[in-house]
């Protein structure tokens, strides 16, 4: 009988030095499968649609491929390899931040892999963690591979971020990063507030989060950067989008006013990419 188990990990990297890699990212289409699922599965718990991106893609593909290859070892087992050393390592290496990872064997398809690691507390809780912004997913195959004995060959790795490449230099998540087969459509915002002088000023960590007004289910989510500028994604078949600031020092929640005009949602209808200037009071 193959063993089909599950390891997760969860950790948060805080380092700043940065290894681009150039391969190129792929995802088949098991690996865009598990992607959907679990999206679906976050929206329906009110969590971002999760961003497929080129540098976690690699990272996974990477450690996929040496879990194949050294599916005993015991510091696999625990996320580490002995090229990079632990996920933050790896994650520094492939140019990207941190937050969580799931690793399994046994299972050939995203169906039964979500579904496993759905049924996993510790591993639901990574793939449902709210903070969490892009994705990368792999799977190998070895044939006749085993593991404790019993054959598996499919060996699986999901790596989950909370910023992307460009925000470990205090920039946003860029298009380059975006994984070139997911089509989504950006809308690029700049946060100013008014000071007591009466003038406005970038508002650097405004939390700012974008929906769709069809369903009301959050697509994503960005940070302010000193600039005030945040870089928004959802995928092409969203036609209309409500974009709401979240947390902003000194205002618990509120929604986005255009000028000074109050109780007035900025809503987008998606053209193309574009780019707006927004100002608060």
């Amino acid at each position: 009988m193959n063993q089909k188990i599950i390891l997760s990990v969860l950790t948060i990297f805080v380092g700043l030095a940065i290894f681009q890699t150039t391969n190129a990212a792929e995802l088949d289409t098991e690996e865009q499968n598990l992607i959907n699922l679990l999206n679906d599965y976050r929206k329906s718990l009110g969590r971002s649609e999760l961003k497929a991106t080129t540098p976690l893609i690699n990272g996974a593909e990477y450690f996929a491929e040496y879990f194949a290859n050294h599916p005993d070892d015991a510091d696999v087992n625990i996320h580490k390899d002995e090229n990079y050393g632990g996920p933050e390592e790896r994650g520094q290496h492939y140019g990207f931040y941190f937050l969580t990872e799931n690793m399994g064997w046994g299972y050939e398809t995203g169906q039964a892999m979500f579904d496993a690691w759905k049924n996993s507390e510790g591993h639901r809780e990574n793939m449902t963690d709210a903070s969490a912004r892009t994705i990368g997913v792999s799977r190998y195959y070895k044939s006749g591979a085993t593991k404790n004995g019993n054959l598996t060959e499919w060996f699986w790795i999901l790596d989950l971020s909370c910023e992307g490449v460009e925000r470990l230099n205090g920039n946003n998540l860029t298009d380059s990063e975006l994984y070139t087969k997911s089509g989504y459509k950006k809308i690029a915002l700049t946060i100013k507030k008014r000071n007591k002088q009466g003038k406005y000023k970038s508002a650097r960590n405004a939390e700012v989060k974008v929906y769709n007004t069809t369903t009301g289910k959050l697509i994503d989510f960005d940070i302010a950067d000193k600039k005030g500028r945040v870089n928004l994604y959802t995928y092409q078949d969203v036609s209309k989008v409500k974009v709401k600031l979240s947390k902003f020092k000194g205002r618990a929640s509120a929604t986005f006013y255009e000028g000074n005009r109050k109780k007035k949602s900025k809503k987008v209808t998606w053209n193309g990419n574009k780019s707006y200037q927004l100002k608060f009071r």
